[in-house]
């Protein structure tokens, strides 16, 4: 019994040390650390192997390309690459990509990104994958294909096993840009049927993240979508991480949110403090709704003239409450001087777009004026 828990043990100690052995030997280093030792060239008699020179292609190109080591030339830098990509270097086939995709060194192409995208991704570099999915979507160089979108992204968004530029298996993590491109696949419908479920899924991921575009979906998500999906205190809360991330229409939905107490505590003042950033970004609803809060005192005094300031900014996007509230404002003289005839036009746009209360407003000035017609005048009466 203890010589087979002996034999046991040796053979697992041989496993580990052939797998330690193994790991070390991937990783002795690149040509330079192998070859090089305090300056001085130790390589005569050892043929460095292919990767070792390889790698060494691939460090002299990234020093051309960055000019951090050597004078920036991209022309040495793209031969150094494509020789380096010769000798198996998927790294340097991405590089090459990336040089074509944004004219680096040479003229845009979007055809040769693409086919050096393609040589790197069949290697699971997810980088190379993703930029084939913006390639595909966008249609960069060629028509759009949503699905081998979809395709490129989906891969790119999951953990995969690649070799690094060593020929070391490494375990590379999937993208959060893939994450957050494959939840607006499932969101829209782009080269895959719509599922809202899914989109949430992975706009959660991608949120959890740290990604601030991931942040602000999900919270619309849980904010406006399906009433099964709706969770308002959950989407207060990525709402509030978005805007810490300088997302305006974050601030905006924040705003609302404390205007009518929904997800969150009712509070003008916080209301006000979110639009007022908001407006930053030209969202006219935010000036709307700061109209309101000045018009009817709600969190502020009451001020119709500031009121009036933000209404008629909000006019210009052609809102139609901020057309009405501009009536009523000239009809009442509050905060301008009294007008019926800018305040009959103002409810004219704003019964146009389906505001009632305008209707109704037009229609007491129609039967005003008709009463005022049939009454006779001072003339009339003394004959």
């Amino acid at each position: 019994m203890k010589i087979k828990v002996l034999l046991l043990a040796f053979a697992q100690l041989l496993m580990f040390s052939l797998t330690s052995h193994s790991e070390e030997k991937c990783h002795d280093g690149d040509f330079w650390h192998k070859w090089f030792k305090e300056s001085q060239f130790i390589g005569f008699g050892n043929i460095p192997s292919q990767n070792q020179i390889a790698n060494a292609q691939l460090d002299r190109a990234n020093q051309f390309f960055s000019g951090k080591s050597l004078t920036k030339d991209y022309s040495k830098a793209i031969a150094l690459y494509k020789k380096a990509a010769r000798n198996g270097i998927h790294e340097a086939n991405f590089n090459l990509g990336l040089m074509s995709h944004y004219g680096k060194g040479r003229l845009v192409s979007y055809q040769e990104a693409y086919d050096y995208y393609y040589k790197s991704a069949l290697k699971n570099n997810p980088e190379a994958q993703f930029n084939l999915g913006l390639i595909e979507r966008y249609g960069l160089g060629r028509p759009k294909n949503f699905e081998s979108a979809f395709v490129w992204f989906e891969k790119a968004s999951r953990k995969q096993v690649s070799l690094d530029r060593f020929q070391c298996k490494e375990i590379r993590e999937g993208l959060v840009e893939a994450q957050y491109n494959l939840a607006q696949m499932y969101h829209y419908g782009l080269g895959v049927n719509k599922n809202l479920s899914y989109a949430a899924m992975l706009y959660e991921l991608a949120a959890k993240q740290g990604m601030k575009e991931a942040q602000f979906n999900i919270a619309q998500i849980l904010h406006y979508g399906p009433s099964e999906m709706q969770n308002l205190q959950k989407a207060y809360r990525w709402y509030l991480k978005a805007a810490n991330q300088n997302v305006l229409e974050a601030e905006f939905n924040l705003g609302l949110m404390h205007h009518y107490g929904r997800g969150t505590q009712q509070d003008y003042v916080l209301a006000r403090q979110h639009y007022l950033k908001a407006v930053q970004a030209d969202i006219a609803e935010a000036d709307l709704n700061l109209g309101f809060l000045y018009y009817y005192g709600l969190g502020v005094p009451t001020d119709p003239s500031i009121a009036f300031k933000y209404f008629k900014i909000a006019s210009k996007k052609d809102l139609p409450q901020a057309h009405y509230h501009l009536g009523l404002i000239y009809k009442n003289g509050n905060g301008v001087e009294k007008d019926d005839i800018a305040a009959n036009q103002w409810f004219k746009r704003a019964s146009s777009l389906g505001v009632i209360e305008a209707s109704s407003m037009l229609n007491d000035i129609s039967i005003r004026e008709s009463k005022i017609k049939l009454q006779p005048s001072k003339e009339e009466l003394k004959s």
